[in-house]
């Protein structure tokens, strides 16, 4: 074998490096921006799709080898993704921990409420979901079908799901409302568990960061829409006082 070709071989067994950081979620609370953040750090390698979708539509792929070649990285300390979509999926802790039970996860939440009604407004800006008659119908008839948005703030039952394979250490869970109240304390915790330099500054640290996908549309919802998802939320959350 020639001197290039065993070069070449050598640096694709190196980037063929076990992922050792996931996003897991929520949708629609931050993590387009942190993914940005993270990426501009120089010994951290985000994903160029930031959505990797390995362990919820595994058809992408043809096993962990070719999931791993997706990223082009050159052997940065972290090297991870960020799909919000992983933690409501019911099947995805297990799959991950199977996967690599030493991986680092971080979880943005955002006021279940706040968070359903930008997801309706991207849905129906999108055209990503079924015809409906306002906020309060799709909430309750489980729409999107492909990931209902009722169910997406369903937190803690969906971190609980996670905390049965892995510890506590693992898991950052950090508040969305940070990212416009302190954004440097946000994105420094983040580095803080990811365990590399914390005094790095992101240029886009204080942009406004979007999905490529996004569309900006005026879509009106009701007050009494929201009035009524709230009280389903904190029905839940008592609910769960209740129990606990």
């Amino acid at each position: 074998m020639s001197l290039n070709k065993t070069y070449k071989l050598w640096k694709s067994i190196i980037k063929m490096a076990k992922i050792n950081f996931i996003g897991i979620g929520v949708q629609k609370a931050g993590t387009s921006w942190l993914a940005k953040c993270l990426n501009e750090h120089p010994d951290i390698y985000i994903h160029p799709e930031k959505e990797a979708h390995f362990f919820n539509k595994g058809k992408f792929y043809l096993n962990n080898y070719h999931y791993e070649s997706s990223f082009n990285h050159d052997n940065q300390k972290i090297i991870g993704e960020i799909t919000p979509s992983y933690i409501s999926n019911p099947k995805v802790a297990k799959k991950i921990f199977q996967y690599n039970p030493k991986v680092k996860m971080i979880i943005i939440l955002r006021d279940p409420t706040e968070r359903c009604i930008s997801q309706y407004k991207m849905e129906m800006s999108r055209g990503t979901i079924e015809s409906n008659n306002g906020l309060w119908d799709a909430f309750i008839r489980d729409l999107p079908k492909y990931g209902p948005m009722k169910q997406r703030g369903l937190y803690k039952e969906q971190i609980e799901r996670y905390y049965k394979y892995f510890p506590v250490k693992q898991m950052l869970i950090l508040d969305y409302n940070e990212i416009g109240n302190n954004p440097q304390l946000f994105i420094k915790k983040s580095f803080d568990f990811l365990e590399v330099e914390n005094t790095f500054i992101p240029k886009c640290l204080k942009r406004n960061i979007k999905h490529k996908k996004d569309i900006r549309k005026k879509i009106t919802i009701l007050e009494e829409d929201i009035e009524k998802v709230k009280t389903y939320y904190r029905n839940y959350d008592s609910l769960l006082t209740t129990e606990s």
